[in-house]
């Protein structure tokens, strides 16, 4: 029995308009990262992998990524990349978050900064937050997975996690939970997939 919903932060409950500051070619680096992460050395690599533990990693690890993409990327940038002001929620988010209650509700999420300001701006609520930067740890490492359940005292088998990313998300089947996969796109252009996706899990 699902006891539990967990979801994924950008990508699946927030995300950002194509705004005229972050170019197409920016805003495609950073949905499909995969061809640029392949060629880093080590010492990048390592950075990359720890993108999510400070904002000083953060900060890094994309000046490394838009580099080897031939972009640009400078402090005002980064600033608007983690700035409150440029994350909205999905159409479907707050109906999303209602729907899966009773049940205990929380966000685990790869991010560097604190994004409980996002959600107490558009009024949404959730019982727990689990951020990789207080975790010290960032899926789709096991131990991300289970420190969420032990926040919201359920077993993973009881929890449903969903996201966007089939392989940071998806290791959430690997650390026991069930796995909602969800596409995604910018805000304003992404159907409303939430609903559907807990609804098949019996949820709503």
């Amino acid at each position: 029995m699902i006891k539990a919903v967990l979801f994924d932060f950008a990508g699946t409950l927030f995300g950002r308009p194509t705004y005229q500051w972050l170019s197409q070619r920016h805003l495609s680096v950073l949905r499909a990262p995969a061809p640029f992460v392949a060629r880093m050395n080590a010492a990048e690599r390592a950075v990359w992998d720890a993108r999510d533990l400070t904002a000083l990693a953060n900060r890094s690890a994309h000046w490394i990524l838009f580099r080897l993409a031939g972009l640009p990327f400078d402090d005002e940038l980064f600033q608007r990349l983690h700035n409150p002001a440029f994350w909205l929620p999905y159409p479907d988010t707050a109906a999303a978050l209602e729907a899966a209650r009773p049940l205990k509700v929380g966000v685990l999420s790869n991010i560097s900064w604190d994004i409980r300001r996002v959600f107490a701006r558009e009024s949404l609520s959730v019982d727990a937050f689990m951020l990789s930067f207080e975790l010290g740890v960032s899926k789709p490492s096991p131990r991300a997975f289970d420190a969420a359940c032990v926040r919201l005292e359920v077993e993973p088998s009881e929890c449903l996690y969903v996201g966007d990313d089939p392989v940071a998300d998806g290791a959430a089947v690997a650390a026991g939970l069930r796995f909602a996969h969800i596409s995604t796109a910018p805000v304003g252009r992404r159907e409303p997939v939430l609903l559907e996706a807990l609804a098949s899990h019996g949820i709503g």
